[in-house]
């Protein structure tokens, strides 16, 4: 009798250390998206689809688009990247993941300061760039406005960016019929999906804040190329 509850237990720990090491994966899984899918890297993503399938809109040679691209991970990631680190160094802010809702406000504000900046680049001193300086326009007034509403509720800034991905890549779609932004389209929306998953899993935000944060970047996505482009 011994035996058996010896083997029971045994059955019963392995299942127990088998779904921890589950979940685990799922959690560092979940944390991965997050991260390779940060809402900061979005502009980044958003102008190598633009560079890659739309050369029609955004007549520039190779070397152009690839100065440009480090221009823009540069400006609206590390820049940003760096300012949260400062605050966050200074005490400012006691997380990098920003998970209380009151301190996200500053460095949301900085993001939209440094995205306004170089939305002005490119319309003002970047001729041939002006699409892509209407595509940073909106997405700084997308973190303005992300701000305002974290200042009254936690909306899922994550999903505010790759709803404005996804909000572009179709908008350009429909506007232009450039069917060769099918793939781009499709994995867009996927990656929506595993975003909006990761952060669930994560319990970074309710579903209605993800929702929210989606439909927020499509509209204004949306808005700006079928009223401007």
């Amino acid at each position: 009798m011994n035996s058996y509850s010896n083997i029971f237990r045994q059955f019963l720990t392995a299942r127990k250390v088998t779904s921890l090491a589950g979940e685990t994966m799922w959690l560092g899984a979940a944390w991965i998206i997050s991260i390779v899918f940060h809402p900061l890297l979005m502009p980044t993503y958003l102008n190598a689809i633009i560079f890659k399938y739309c050369s029609d809109l955004l007549p520039l040679t190779g070397d152009a688009k690839v100065q440009m691209l480090i221009f823009v991970f540069i400006s609206t990631y590390l820049v940003p990247s760096l300012a949260t680190g400062i605050l966050w160094a200074t005490g400012a802010i006691s997380s990098l993941s920003l998970e209380k809702r009151s301190e996200r406000l500053i460095p949301l504000l900085v993001t939209a300061v440094i995205y306004t900046g170089v939305s002005y680049i490119f319309l003002d001193y970047l001729s041939m760039a002006r699409l892509l300086g209407l595509f940073m326009g909106t997405i700084a007034l997308s973190v303005i406005m992300t701000a305002f509403i974290t200042h009254f509720w936690k909306i899922s800034s994550h999903m505010v960016g790759v709803g404005g991905l996804v909000g572009f890549v179709f908008a350009v779609v429909y506007q232009t019929h450039n069917f060769s932004l099918e793939y781009p389209l499709i994995g867009s929306i996927a990656m929506a999906g595993a975003v909006g998953s990761s952060r669930l899993y994560l319990k970074a935000h309710s579903p209605k804040q993800i929702i929210a944060g989606f439909l927020l970047g499509i509209v204004l996505s949306w808005s700006a190329v079928t009223f401007f482009v």
